[in-house]
């Protein structure tokens, strides 16, 4: 098997897929508490984009966003392909990427081709079963380094996250 076919596997997993069914998260609800985690990561890293994602099997939603604007808020998300957020669903591994130009994971995505996308940090949302459900992450239009006080916070406010999520199940 191949690195990339069992990267695929991965993301189109049974389990996983059955777990983002199980706590209603295929078209999220909007949530008070997701929404002041993804704004705070924003404001404390001062970036202008704070989300909390699902990666389905074939699109990225957002559970919670802060600075989206234009087709990306309206949609409501993007396609599995172009998610940032679906390497740490594959891996689960936070991501960094300080200059999305130059990463070979993303340079040709055309979130930072066409909608300006320059740095990326997300942590994974791993439920308690061991699912990677998608990512707290921030992303802006500079490129920049995260230092490890950057990833502690994001690592913080994605437990949160994920304890709010996992409430849910029923």
């Amino acid at each position: 098997m191949t690195d990339s076919v069992s990267a695929f596997e991965k993301v189109q997993s049974p389990p996983r897929l059955a777990a983002i069914a199980d706590l209603g998260l295929k078209n999220p609800a909007p949530d008070p508490v997701l929404q002041e985690l993804a704004d705070e990561a924003a404001r404390r890293l001062d970036l202008p984009t704070g989300l909390v994602t699902i990666v389905l099997d074939s699109a990225q939603v957002f559970a919670a966003q802060h600075g989206l604007s234009g087709w990306i808020a309206e949609a409501g998300g993007v396609p599995v392909e172009w998610s940032f957020c679906a390497n740490s669903v594959r891996t689960g591994e936070p991501l960094v990427i300080e200059d999305a130009t130059t990463h070979p994971l993303v340079r040709d995505n055309p979130l930072v081709v066409h909608e300006g996308i320059r740095c990326y940090a997300g942590v994974p949302l791993v439920t308690s079963t061991g699912e990677v459900l998608g990512n707290l992450c921030v992303v802006g239009t500079e490129a920049r380094s995260f230092s490890e006080q950057d990833l502690e916070l994001l690592h913080g406010l994605a437990r949160q996250a994920l304890e709010r999520i996992e409430a849910r199940r029923s």
